[in-house]
């Protein structure tokens, strides 16, 4: 089966945007600066914005890191290995955290998105396993250290557009099914509050 490298079916491939002062960011600046997609943001595949936070500062340097729809984000540092799309539905400028790497496939090449997703989300172990890539702490949890280069060379089989599209429709229902089941346990939550 033909592979091409993550870097040849991408437009960009970037690490996250680094922010150092926790002062600058709140949950009180919607108004203005960037909403700030984090490791804790990735719950279930999806991005869970309830809890984001913004970063207050308007500076034009963080527009390098400005999401796309259908912008795959994975994480390069941490302890759990996560992957998720970014679908764009509002009008907050978004930039991931510097723990995140936000993979921006070729709209030309007709790759699906999901089928990256779900096709990194399956090779977990041998992206981050091996070589150099996880450092063992003195608490023994692995630690994920994916650098750019690392990224840039994870093999892509490319499948027919047949078999990607059944991968679309699959993700498409599981996403229903995951966002109906957190709103019937938000549904049983309310009703345990009112107790």
């Amino acid at each position: 089966m033909k592979t091409l490298k993550l870097k040849e079916i991408c437009t960009d491939i970037f690490a996250g945007a680094a922010i150092f002062d926790n002062d600058s960011l709140s949950r009180d600046y919607k108004n203005g600066g960037y909403r700030v997609i984090r490791l804790a943001d990735i719950q279930n595949n999806e991005i869970s914005f309830k809890d984001c936070l913004f970063y207050n500062t308007q500076d034009y340097k963080k527009n390098r890191y400005l999401l796309q729809n259908n912008d795959i984000l994975i994480s390069s540092r941490g302890t759990i290995f996560k992957v998720a799309i970014f679908y764009k539905e509002d009008t907050y400028k978004t930039i991931p955290s510097g723990f995140l790497t936000c993979i921006r496939l070729n709209p030309e090449l007709n790759i699906s998105v999901n089928y990256v997703a779900a096709y990194l989300r399956h090779k977990e172990n041998s992206i981050i396993v091996g070589e150099k890539n996880i450092k063992k702490q003195i608490d023994k949890k692995p630690k994920i250290q994916l650098k750019l280069s690392d990224i840039y060379s994870i093999e892509i089989p490319i499948i027919s557009n047949k078999v990607q599209k059944e991968i679309d429709k699959l993700s498409s229902k599981a996403i229903n099914y995951l966002k109906k089941n957190i709103e019937k346990t938000r549904e049983i939550g309310e009703i345990i509050s009112a107790i």
